[in-house]
């Protein structure tokens, strides 16, 4: 994809994020800490897809708000990645800063160990599903899967790792259905918007990929 088309196509996911948020919140209410939640994540991911720094203020107080979210619909592997979200940032903030081009543009990895981030994903899963269940948590099997590749998706991103980019794709298809199943349709939108947003992330990470070396997790 050529310079321009990207110009193009950066631009018309913008725009189908905001009318998709938008969209939602004139059909479910914008007085509400749902729409609150998707209003701060699209422009957290915005920043993100981007490779911006500025992207974290915003992601953070998503993410925050996110996990309150998650404790009243006792999706209980959302409210805790919310939270290792947030915690994660903090190192995000300091490896993003530190590993800029002479123009102050991030270096993005492009080397991902797929057995490693398969394996992780396994694991996690396993544990946030056990988690859920000792909690009484909804959808166990789809929340632990969904969280399970969102953290590690988290770890790859705050690492610079393109690869945490296919990861989000998986994550936020999944996170469309759990949310619309729980009653919550604007945290569906949002997660629609998300996969959107994952998708011309790919493309600009993919474009601005360098060969630094760097681990998968």
């Amino acid at each position: 994809m050529n310079e321009k088309t990207r110009r193009i196509f950066n631009w018309t996911v913008t725009i189908a994020m905001v009318l998709l948020t938008g969209y939602g919140s004139f059909k479910n209410g914008w007085l509400s800490l749902a729409n609150l939640v998707s209003w701060l994540g699209l422009l957290g991911t915005i920043g993100l897809a981007y490779a911006k720094q500025w992207n974290f203020p915003f992601n953070m107080a998503q993410n925050l708000f996110a996990a309150v979210q998650g404790g009243v619909s006792r999706l209980y592997g959302d409210m805790f990645m919310s939270i290792f979200y947030f915690l994660s940032q903090i190192y995000g903030i300091y490896n993003w800063k530190n590993h800029k081009t002479e123009s102050g543009e991030l270096k993005i990895v492009k080397q991902s160990n797929w057995p490693v981030i398969i394996g992780a994903v396994v694991i996690g899963g396993f544990v946030l599903g056990l988690v859920s269940y000792l909690m009484g948590g909804e959808y166990i099997f789809l929340d632990a899967f969904n969280n399970a590749t969102a953290i590690v998706a988290q770890v790859l991103q705050m690492r610079r790792n393109r690869g945490g980019w296919i990861l989000w794709i998986i994550t936020n298809v999944i996170g469309v259905y759990i949310w619309f199943g729980v009653g919550q349709p604007q945290m569906a939108i949002m997660y629609l918007v998300f996969t959107l947003n994952a998708l011309r992330g790919l493309v600009n990470w993919n474009a601005g990929a360098t060969d630094e070396e760097g681990i998968a997790l």
